[in-house]
């Protein structure tokens, strides 16, 4: 209830906190800023996490629920930070190269590593690097644009979103970026390729949820990550973006 596009949340490992983007106006400035907050579901208290010049978007918490990764471009580039709950910069973990966008950051279960998007190749794929931002390496190659990468809970596969010709599908790989499997494959009701985007894994790691505009609106699905099992979550004719799963099974 913001009165502001709300884009990019995502829950905190207890499942008892949300951290979202809004935009809004900075102070003295006509310029709008996408800020990162944390609403509290427990106290329904909220509090900015990040605002800093440009954009502060695609959070994921650390598995200890103390640092919250995210894209701060503080008016240039965007780079991947480290910051504490209370907003202070630990580390940038991303620099460039000059003009490359990094976004997008996704935790490992484990902590221990950060799968996120890059187009510092190029087009842009997905990536993982060590927590502290050593040992980047490319874990996609295939097709146009490959984005929101999301890990599974128990570590092994990663999810992403990749574009095929002019539209995206879900694939599942494991985590070193082998073993490419398609989850979609649906057509609009005039024959056209549906995109699938932004998925998510179930707490149990046996499904995906993500969103697809195979019935001319963004409507939820998820889908067995072999692909074989799939059904519809949401039936109306809104837009949705961006699910996410919890990661407790209450």
């Amino acid at each position: 209830r913001d009165r502001s596009v709300a884009i990019s949340p995502n829950w905190s490992p207890n499942g008892k906190k949300l951290i979202y983007s809004i935009y809004t106006r900075r102070v003295g400035s006509a310029q709008q800023n996408l800020t990162m907050f944390m609403h509290d579901l427990t106290t329904g208290k909220r509090q900015i996490l990040s605002n800093r010049n440009g954009l502060n978007s695609g959070g994921s918490f650390s598995p200890d629920g103390q640092y919250i990764y995210l894209t701060i471009s503080k008016g240039g580039a965007p780079d991947i930070y480290k910051i504490t709950l209370s907003g202070e910069q630990v580390s940038q973990l991303t620099k460039g190269p000059a003009g490359a966008m990094n976004v997008e950051a996704a935790v490992s279960p484990d902590g221990s590593k950060n799968a996120f998007s890059s187009d510092h190749g190029r087009n842009p794929m997905v990536y993982v690097m060590n927590s502290d931002g050593s040992n980047i390496k490319r874990l996609t190659f295939q097709g146009k644009y490959n984005s929101t990468p999301t890990w599974s809970p128990d570590g092994k596969k990663i999810a992403f979103a990749g574009q095929v010709e002019n539209y995206f599908d879900i694939f599942v790989m494991d985590s070193d970026g082998s073993n490419i499997t398609r989850v979609t494959s649906a057509t609009k009701a005039n024959g056209r390729r549906a995109s699938n985007e932004d998925p998510s894994f179930s707490p149990d790691g046996r499904f995906v949820v993500y969103t697809s505009n195979r019935t001319g609106h963004n409507q939820i699905f998820m889908s067995s990550i072999d692909g074989t099992q799939e059904r519809r979550v949401t039936n109306d004719s809104y837009n949705y973006f961006k699910p996410k799963w919890s990661n407790n099974l209450e």
